[in-house]
């Protein structure tokens, strides 16, 4: 297949598995829009002013680390149920071409959300031009590791029952724990190194620097709080992620 024809079949899986799906179940608007504004909603409530801002832009993180999950789910049904990954490993279609028409369905479920986080954000804090552009590129990293650790994890399972539980501990883990909804400064100074483990850290401390948030320095290690050490950590989480999906993921069956 030539690259004009993958290109055609990553928009195809694109349109089917993000755009169709969103136009023929409008219910699924509302469902992408509930857990994060559900955190907004509780921040709102306990801290309306300090907090806020971080629980908005946690919420614009918040959606774009679930599309990791939505990959998963979906990559995992249509592989376990439908045994459409083998059909497409054995087409002229190329692997990536296959992992990037899921992971732009992925995104565009989440367009609408994050388009309502920005003109909160925008509410709550003054933005410019600079921090929307910013934003939308952190987004673009955080969707890129995302899709890639969900697509990765879906080739290991063995059966649908096991989806929901991996997927709750992995996400969860990575979107609640970490400060995303809440600034780093509520962590203790010596041990705000710890949260850096997680790379949801350094997309949601990217997206508080673009959205003119304090951001504190690291005591134990005053480097990880500045912008081109987050960029370049992103960055290099985000290539070996996709390293990983295209290197050990399972693309037949054992």
């Amino acid at each position: 297949m030539t690259w004009r024809t993958q290109a055609n079949a990553i928009w195809r899986i694109c349109y089917f598995y993000g755009f169709l799906a969103l136009r023929r179940q409008p219910l699924l608007f509302i469902a992408i829009f509930l857990t994060p504004l559900s955190f907004l909603f509780f921040l709102y409530v306990v801290a309306p002013h300090s907090v806020l801002p971080y629980g908005v832009t946690g919420g614009i993180m918040f959606t774009a680390l679930f599309t990791g999950n939505g990959m998963m789910t979906d990559c995992a049904y249509l592989r376990l149920e439908r045994q459409l990954q083998q059909v497409f490993v054995t087409s002229p279609l190329r692997p990536m071409s296959w992992i990037l028409g899921m992971a732009l369905g992925e995104l565009a479920w989440t367009i609408p959300a994050i388009g309502l986080f920005l003109f909160v954000l925008a509410i709550v804090v003054p933005i410019g031009a600079l921090a929307v552009v910013g934003l939308v590129g952190v987004v673009l990293l955080t969707w890129l590791l995302s899709t890639s650790l969900g697509f990765l994890l879906s080739t290991f399972f063995r059966q649908l029952r096991e989806i929901w539980p991996i997927g709750a501990v992995v996400f969860t883990s990575l979107s609640v724990l970490p400060p995303v909804f809440y600034p780093i400064a509520a962590i203790p100074a010596d041990y705000r190194w710890v949260a850096f483990f997680s790379p949801s850290t350094f997309a949601s401390q990217l997206a508080d620097h673009a959205a003119g948030l304090s951001v504190p320095t690291i005591s134990v290690l005053p480097g990880l709080s500045s912008i081109p050490v987050e960029v370049a950590g992103m960055v290099v989480l985000t290539l070996l992620f996709a390293a990983m999906a295209m290197r050990l993921a399972r693309w037949r069956e054992p």
